[in-house]
C-alpha cells in the first residue's frame, strides 16, 4: 500500500546515523564523544565556547575538593574522579555540541562509561523509493555500556507520503536508564523516477580482516588484508553505491519493491575479531553500513556486540549454537541433525543474545527444508547461505546466495564479481 505513513512508534535496531547526537540529563545540550571524522567526509564541529565563570562560593572550596580527590586517587577511584572533577570544575565539554551532523563513534568503546550511546540505522541514511511504492520502515540500533542492547527502545517519529515526490526525515530516539538522549535522521528521498536493479543484486560474504603488518599464521583465502578491503570500500563510496535496508532486500527479492542502481549489500561471518578490530574502523571511516553475524554460544557474544558498537555495523545470528559439526549434508554443519523446533529455539535464543531479527547466515551454508521453516517461524526477513553468486529476483529469501570475497582478489575482480 502506497499512501502517507506517520511513524511514532518503538521499533529494534538501525544503521548509519550521519547525524546523531546524545544529550546530557543535567544540561540539556548534546554531550561531545570521542568521534572519527575522516577529512572530507563531514562538517567538524565549531569550536568550543567555554563556560561562564564560577562563583567565588565554588572557587573557595576547590581547595577542601583538591584534597578530597587526592584520597579518591589513593583509594582507587579512577573514572568516578574523572567524573567528579568534571561535574564540580566544570569542563568545556559541556558546552553545546554545533555540529548536527556528526556520527556517535566511540574510538574505544570497550572503556566508554555511562551516556556513551552510539545509534545507528539499518540500512541507508538516504533511502530512495519510487513514487507508488511503500515506504519500508528499517529501523535502527543502539548500545550503551551500561545498559547494553537499547533496540527495543528506540522510538521512531516522522511522515513519509509515496503518494507525491519530496523529501521527507524519519527520526530515531533512544535514551538510556539515566535519561541520557542520542538520535539518528534517515533522510526518505519520493522520486518519480531513478535507475534501478534489475533482476539482482550482490550481497557480499566476508569472513576476517587483518592489519597489513600483522598477517595471521594460518592465512587463507578467508582472509582480508585492511589496505585491500580499503580499497573496496574507497571504490563503493566514489561509485556512490547504494546500501539497502533487510526490509528492502527481502521486497526486492520478492519482487515487490525497487532498488536504486548499485545496490549492495556486506555481509562479514562469525564476529572475528580482526573484523570488529580493524573491519569496522574502515567502515566507520567510509560511513559503508554492514552486517556482522554472531556466533552467540560463544560466552562473551553480547559484550562483543557492546564493545564494539558502530552506527554502520547491525550485529545479527549465526545461531546460537549451530556452527559446530553434526550433520550429514554440505560441510556436516549440526543443522542437518536437527528438527524444525530445535532450529527455531536456537535461532530465538540467538536473538535474546543480539536483540535483532533481520537477517541469519546458516553456519556453514547447511540448509534443510526443516531449516527455511524455521526461519519463518523465527520471524527472520532474509536468511543467507555460502553459494556463490548474486541473489536474483524470485530466489526463496530464506536461503539468499552471496558472493564470496576471496582474501587474494584485485580490485578489477572485486569489481568484475559487483558488476
Amino acid at each position: 500500500m502506497a499512501d502517507h505513513q506517520h511513524f511514532s512508534q518503538q521499533r529494534p535496531h538501525m544503521r548509519k546515523a550521519s547525524r546523531a547526537t546524545a544529550q546530557s540529563p543535567s544540561s540539556g545540550h548534546p554531550q561531545h564523544r570521542a568521534a572519527t571524522q575522516p577529512a572530507g567526509t563531514r562538517p567538524a564541529a565549531a569550536p568550543h565556547t567555554r563556560p561562564a565563570q564560577r562563583t567565588s562560593t565554588r572557587r573557595s572550596a576547590l581547595p577542601i575538593v583538591a584534597s578530597v580527590l587526592i584520597l579518591l586517587v589513593f583509594a582507587g577511584a579512577g573514572f568516578g574522579i574523572y567524573t567528579l572533577v568534571r561535574s564540580i570544575l566544570g569542563s568545556s565539554d559541556d558546552a553545546p555540541a554545533t555540529s548536527q551532523n556528526s556520527n556517535v563513534i566511540i574510538e574505544d568503546a570497550a572503556s566508554a562509561g555511562p551516556g556513551d550511546i552510539v545509534i545507528g540505522l539499518n540500512g541507508d541514511e538516504d533511502t530512495y523509493v519510487l513514487v507508488g511504492e511503500d515506504y519500508l520502515e528499517a529501523g535502527a540500533h543502539a548500545t550503551e555500556p551500561v545498559d547494553g542492547l537499547l533496540n527495543s527502545q528506540i522510538e521512531i517519529s516522522g511522515e513519509v507520503d509515496t503518494s507525491k515526490p519530496g523529501d521527507y526525515t524519519v527520526t530515531y530516539t533512544v535514551d538510556d536508564s539515566q535519561g541520557h538522549t542520542a538520535t539518528a535522521e534517515r533522510r526518505v528521498h519520493v522520486v518519480d523516477e531513478m535507475d534501478t536493479m534489475e533482476g539482482g543484486m550482490p550481497i557480499l560474504m566476508y569472513h576476517y580482516v587483518y592489519a597489513d603488518d600483522a598477517p595471521p599464521e594460518d592465512l587463507n583465502s578467508n582472509y582480508i588484508a585492511a589496505s585491500a578491503f580499503e580499497e573496496q570500500l574507497q571504490y563503493l563510496t566514489e561509485h556512490n553505491f547504494y546500501f539497502p535496508s533487510y526490509p528492502e532486500i527481502k521486497a526486492f527479492i520478492e519482487g515487490t519493491h525497487s532498488l536504486p542502481a548499485n545496490s549492495i549489500a556486506l555481509t562479514f561471518d562469525d564476529g572475528e575479531y580482526g573484523f570488529l578490530s580493524v573491519g569496522i574502523p574502515l567502515l566507520e571511516k567510509y560511513q559503508v553500513p554492514a552486517t556482522s553475524f554472531i556466533i552467540c554460544v560463544n560466552a562473551d557474544a553480547r559484550q562483543q556486540v557492546i564493545d564494539h558498537r558502530s552506527p554502520y555495523v547491525s550485529f545479527q545470528s549465526h545461531g546460537f549454537d549451530l556452527h559446530k559439526p553434526g550433520g550429514s549434508i554440505g560441510h556436516g554443519g549440526v543443522i542437518s541433525a536437527l528438527s524444525k523446533d530445535e532450529i527455531v529455539a536456537d535461532l530465538k535464543q540467538a536473538q535474546e543474545v543480539l536483540g535483532t531479527t533481520e537477517a541469519f547466515a546458516y553456519p556453514f551454508g547447511d540448509v534443510t527444508d526443516d531449516a527455511r521453516e524455521a526461519v519463518d517461524e523465527a520471524g527472520i526477513l532474509c536468511a543467507f547461505t555460502t553459494e556463490n553468486g548474486w541473489a536474483h529476483v524470485g530466489d526463496d529469501t530464506r536461503s539468499l546466495p552471496r558472493v564470496r570475497m576471496n582474501g587474494g582478489t584485485s580490485l578489477e575482480g572485486f569489481i568484475g564479481s559487483i558488476s
